[in-house]
């Protein structure tokens, strides 16, 4: 017998798919608050400056992509945690341009609205396999990932 979500319930995917492209819709528009200086002050008391922030944001989002795309189209796939404290000198976030990661962050985020925003009951119930926490659906992992782009919209607006 498959695991089924506790948390999950016939509405709540839709819902989860709205709070993701609102709290998308938040961020870019924290974000670009920043200008070419601003964008890379070095944050308070060792925190990442607000470019170190929109690159971890776009890495995030291409992993949380692949996982919502492996959800629909392999059976119970694992889910792969990736180390956020080596991206930042492993992905050169020094050299890299905060506004290609803008775009990228928006680009994924339409990408998902418009992939998912079809898809059936069943379709959202879809398991993955998480290394800490076993099965989670489809719709947890949107929730994971709205979560995490709420917490660093307000990251990006305490650093101004």
């Amino acid at each position: 017998m498959a695991f089924k979500d506790p948390t999950y319930n016939s509405h709540m995917s839709q819902e989860t798919l709205a709070e993701y492209a609102k709290n998308c819709v938040a961020f870019m528009a924290e974000a670009r608050k920043f200008d070419a200086n601003t964008a890379v002050m070095p944050g308070k008391e060792k925190e990442w400056s607000p470019a170190f922030v929109m690159h971890h944001v776009a890495d995030a989002e291409m992993h949380y992509a692949i996982r919502y795309f492996n959800a629909l189209t392999i059976d119970k796939p694992p889910v792969i945690s990736f180390d956020e404290d080596a991206y930042p000198s492993l992905l050169n976030y020094e050299g890299r341009d905060w506004v290609n990661s803008l775009a990228l962050i928006e680009s994924i985020g339409n990408l998902v609205q418009v992939a998912l925003s079809p898809i059936s009951k069943e379709e959202w119930e879809r398991l993955s396999l998480h290394p800490e926490t076993g099965e989670v659906s489809l719709t947890s992992l949107i929730g994971k990932a709205s979560n995490h782009m709420a917490a660093h919209t307000e990251q990006l607006r305490n650093s101004m």
